[in-house]
């Protein structure tokens, strides 16, 4: 079977294919995406020098070049001065106004900090933490034999 013939085949024939095969199809796929993942980096690349080349105004810009209209999105990153917000937070509150009223708070705390507290420290802590499982990831490989 080809990764070609993979993308039509129902669910319930995939999921009866013996594991050399979903191996060797699951390998070939990484490669794919390796390959296609450096060839859209490289074709980005072209169209940066290209079309892109001295853009640093963010918004949405437009390019002709023959029949072809190219749309780029130059999207806005904002960072914020984390030391320089907390004292504008001080100066709000020094105005008797609530914070809140101007600022979101997201609070977190890092895993590995969590891990290291002493358990007092993280008992407390615990009742406000949820543990969400993140996307299953697979690496197949052929199991090394014992020697007898």
């Amino acid at each position: 079977m080809t990764l070609e013939e993979l993308l039509h085949e129902p669910p319930a024939r995939l999921d009866a294919l013996p594991i050399s095969l979903l191996a060797n199809l699951q390998t070939q796929a990484q490669s794919h995406l390796a390959q296609a993942s450096q060839i859209v980096a490289i074709l980005h690349g072209v169209f940066s020098r290209r079309y892109a080349a001295g853009l640093n105004t963010t918004g949405t810009h437009r390019r002709i070049d023959g029949d072809y209209e190219i749309r780029i999105e130059v999207p806005k990153n904002v960072a914020w001065d984390q030391a320089k917000l907390a004292a504008a937070i001080e100066t709000i509150r020094g105005w008797g106004e609530n914070p809140a009223d101007y600022i979101d708070t997201k609070l977190s705390v890092s895993e590995t900090s969590y891990k290291a507290w002493p358990p007092a420290i993280r008992d407390l802590f615990t009742p406000a933490r949820t543990v969400k499982p993140g996307k299953k990831k697979f690496e197949v490989a052929l199991a090394q034999k014992e020697a007898a």
